[in-house]
């Protein structure tokens, strides 16, 4: 059986689970992950203390090897698509039949990827956008980070301005090289002013 971690600010199924702990907050579940070293973190996308998204960012920047489902009432195209670039195991819809948890835990037991298949359909259509369509799904946090970037800023001075952890940072400058296909700082700095219009 896998060793799983819940990260979730409300109850939900248990049923053939060995949950190893809960958390209530993003921070407190990356603390958790360390402590605890599950196997497989079912993580709600909308937590207090750093969304599910900022853990994602995080555990994929840090190179973390547990797997990820991702628990949701709705998600954004924006963040559906930096899910997948970040290659999120699963994606669970909160309202639908809770055998498709148990089905998305057995599919990424074996190994296998499985998104609620509306999302599928949706990130596949919001894939296919063009560039400047793309740009648009920055989020707020993402271009304030571009714009530190564009003023020569270091990851812990931007850690600073923004109030949170230098790791974080790095996971929002990884999500953006995704979403951008840009590969390095400096080439991030110089299309700066193309992301920020």
């Amino acid at each position: 059986m896998k060793r799983l971690l819940l990260a979730d600010d409300h109850p939900m199924i248990h049923t053939g689970l060995e949950i190893v702990g809960m958390t209530g907050t993003g921070d407190a579940t990356l603390q958790a992950i360390d402590r605890l070293k599950p196997d497989v973190l079912l993580l709600d996308l909308q937590m207090p203390g750093g969304s599910g998204m900022d853990v994602l960012r995080s555990l994929r920047a840090s190179g973390a090897s547990l797997a990820v489902i991702l628990l949701t009432a709705a998600i954004d195209d924006s963040s559906l698509l930096e899910a997948k670039a970040l290659k999120v195991d699963g994606i669970v819809l909160k309202n639908s039949d809770p055998a498709f948890l148990l089905e998305c835990l057995d599919s990424v037991r074996q190994g296998r990827a499985w998104i609620d298949r509306e999302l599928a359909e949706r990130a596949r259509t919001a894939s296919q956008g063009t560039p400047a369509e793309m740009r648009v799904a920055l989020a707020p946090r993402e271009l304030q980070v571009i714009g530190f970037v564009r003023k020569g800023l270091r990851n812990r001075e931007i850690a600073e301005r923004l109030g949170v952890k230098e790791g974080t940072v790095k996971a929002y400058l990884h999500a953006i090289f995704e979403k951008v296909g840009v590969s390095s700082r400096t080439e991030l700095a110089t299309r700066a002013d193309e992301f920020l219009a």
